[in-house]
């Protein structure tokens, strides 16, 4: 046990709590500044969740590789690219980023960001659990592709991978912000949600996620393995 904690990486952990806080906070800051003043609009709240998943990646990737979303480290634990205690600490330090950004939302918004459950992603009236469910593994699984795309494959443009990591959020904000919330991130959830006591929400993205993130063995068979033959 004493080697395996010799072998933790603070800086590395500090990155994603720091990348993983810039992230919620923007991105929850951005509906909340919509829906309190309604000036921002669908697609200046997309361009702020995918700009800063774009800017905290590039400030963090080469520290942590960049995760900051549990779904994209639980992609790379399931396929064996990260170790399990590397893995868990780099999910605590984003869930514990999340909740420190709900907390300071909280904070500068005010008992009205409650009613806006702090900013997070909402699934529509009228959308089924099904189908909301459905919508968040796509474009979950679509994040995997982008991140494994560029920033694992090494036959892709690793320098751009934080950009189209960040565009692949844009694109999903813009598609299921009106249908199932447009998550691709439990971190950017879990801390909001869970102040606000949405239960059945947060299900829903955790299971948005994890779907998600299996894409992640499915990318390494059909495509990393093939090129190594």
């Amino acid at each position: 046990m004493q080697s395996l904690i010799k072998n933790l990486d603070w800086r590395a952990y500090a990155a994603e709590f720091l990348g993983t806080f810039a992230v919620v906070f923007v991105s929850c800051g951005a509906v909340l500044s919509n829906k309190l003043w309604g000036e921002l609009g669908l697609v200046g709240v997309a361009l702020a969740c995918g700009l800063v998943v774009a800017v905290a990646m590039y400030s963090t990737v080469h520290i942590s590789g960049g995760h900051l979303n549990p779904a994209i480290t639980l992609a790379l634990w399931l396929d064996g690219k990260i170790q399990s205690l590397t893995a868990l600490v780099y999910i605590l330090s984003q869930i514990v980023a999340s909740f420190v950004a709900a907390g300071v939302l909280l904070f500068i918004f005010g008992n009205r960001a409650m009613e806006f459950s702090l900013g997070s992603p909402e699934i529509a009236s009228g959308v089924s659990f099904q189908s909301a469910v459905v919508l968040e593994v796509i474009i979950t699984a679509l994040l995997i592709f982008a991140y494994f795309s560029t920033m694992v494959n090494r036959r892709g443009p690793v320098s751009f991978g934080p950009f189209v990591v960040g565009l692949t959020v844009l694109v999903s904000v813009l598609v299921a912000s009106a249908i199932s919330g447009g998550s691709t991130n439990p971190a950017r959830v879990v801390g909001p949600l869970t102040i606000a006591a949405r239960w059945d929400v947060l299900v829903l993205y955790v299971i948005g996620a994890a779907g998600g993130s299996l894409f992640g063995i499915v990318y390494d068979f059909v495509f990393l393995k093939k090129s190594k033959k």
